[in-house]
């Protein structure tokens, strides 16, 4: 009985000690990741500028992929990262097909933005681009 009785503590202890407290660990941000918005802010620059984005994003685009008529509209939203490379890139619009080929299209764009800077500080950016396709 004296046995049985001990053996059911060393369990019950060893169970009741060997539970442990799960904690989540937050990952630690840089503070030039957070966006800072001012009077002072100097906006990302794509290489040749925005016409330039334009014909590189255009000369992506692959137009067989894409079925529909009439005009069709998307509008991309992104950010450009510290390190000046495109991030979280969202697509939306009426045409799925349109959607997707514009994402493949910002995603392998290969030209290296130059980062916002924000009072003397890298910062990261967003940008809304649209986009709009005319089919006869």
């Amino acid at each position: 009985m004296k046995k049985t009785l001990a053996f059911i503590l060393f369990l019950g202890f060893g169970l009741a000690f060997s539970q442990v407290k799960e904690t989540e660990i937050l990952p630690v941000t840089d503070q030039h990741e957070e966006p800072v918005f001012s009077k002072d802010t100097k906006s990302a620059e794509y290489p040749g500028g925005w016409m330039a984005l334009r014909k590189d994003i255009a000369d992506k685009i692959r137009m067989k992929k894409i079925k529909g008529q009439g005009i069709i509209t998307a509008k991309a939203k992104f950010i450009v990262n510290i390190k000046g490379k495109i991030e979280d890139i969202i697509v939306t619009g009426d045409n799925a097909d349109f959607n997707k080929e514009t994402e493949r299209a910002i995603k392998s764009l290969k030209a290296q933005w130059k980062p916002a800077e924000s009072k003397d500080r890298i910062v990261r950016s967003y940008y809304s681009f649209p986009l709009t396709i005319t089919f006869d």
